[in-house]
C-alpha cells in the first residue's frame, strides 16, 4: 500500500512539473536572467519562452539580447548551438558563445567551457585549460564545476596543475564577478 501511495504521489508531482508557465504564477515566480544590462528584459522574455518550449522564438530573442551585451544570452546561445536545438549543432559556435559568457563572469558558462576542453568539442582537448575553467567556475559559485574538479585533477601532473592554477587566477582576475553565485571562492 505504501508503494502505491508513493508511486501515486510521484506521478502527480511529475505531472505538475512541466516546463510550461502556469498562468497563475506571479511575476516573481517566473525565472529571470541575472545580468543588469540593456538586453535583460529581452533575455528574460526569451527565458520564459524557452521554459514554455518555444525554443525557436527564444533563440531569436537570445540573439537580440546578445547583440545588446547580455551575458546570460551568450550562455543560452552557446547551449542551443551545443545541443543542436533549433539550430544545427555547431561546437565552434557553442564554444564561441559559452566562452564569451564565461569571460563575462557567467558561472555556468565556465563549467561548459571546461567540459568542451575535456571533450575536445569546438576546441582542442586540453585538461590544463579545463581545470583552469573548473576552478574559475567553482570560484564563481558553480556547483558542477566544484564536482568536476575532482575528476580532472588526477589526469594532471604537478607541473600541469601549477599551470592550470596560474591560468585560473589570470582568468578570474580578467572577468567581472557581478554574476557570482554565493558559494565558495578558490582565489
Amino acid at each position: 500500500m505504501l508503494k502505491i501511495m508513493v508511486a501515486l504521489l510521484i506521478s502527480v508531482s511529475l505531472f505538475g512539473c512541466g516546463t510550461e508557465q502556469n498562468e497563475s504564477q506571479s511575476p516573481e515566480q517566473i525565472p529571470k536572467t541575472i545580468a543588469d544590462d540593456l538586453g535583460r528584459d529581452i533575455a528574460d522574455a526569451a527565458l520564459a519562452l524557452s521554459i514554455g518550449n518555444n525554443h525557436a522564438e527564444a533563440f531569436k530573442l537570445f540573439q537580440q539580447a546578445a547583440e545588446l551585451g547580455n551575458r546570460p544570452a551568450y550562455y543560452y546561445l552557446g547551449l542551443y548551438y551545443g545541443r543542436g536545438d533549433v539550430v544545427e549543432k555547431d561546437f565552434d559556435q557553442a564554444f564561441k558563445w559559452l566562452h564569451k559568457a564565461a569571460m563575462g563572469g557567467y558561472p555556468k558558462a565556465a563549467y561548459h567551457v571546461a567540459e568542451m576542453y575535456v571533450r575536445g568539442e569546438g576546441v582542442a582537448e586540453d585538461h590544463v585549460k579545463a581545470l583552469a575553467w573548473y576552478w574559475v567556475g567553482a570560484s564563481l559559485g558553480d556547483r558542477y564545476s566544484e564536482k568536476r574538479l575532482r575528476a580532472v585533477v588526477p589526469r594532471l601532473d604537478p607541473v600541469q596543475m601549477g599551470h592550470a592554477k596560474t591560468m585560473s587566477k589570470e582568468l578570474y582576475a580578467a572577468i567581472p564577478h557581478d554574476l557570482k553565485e554565493g558559494r565558495m571562492s578558490l582565489h
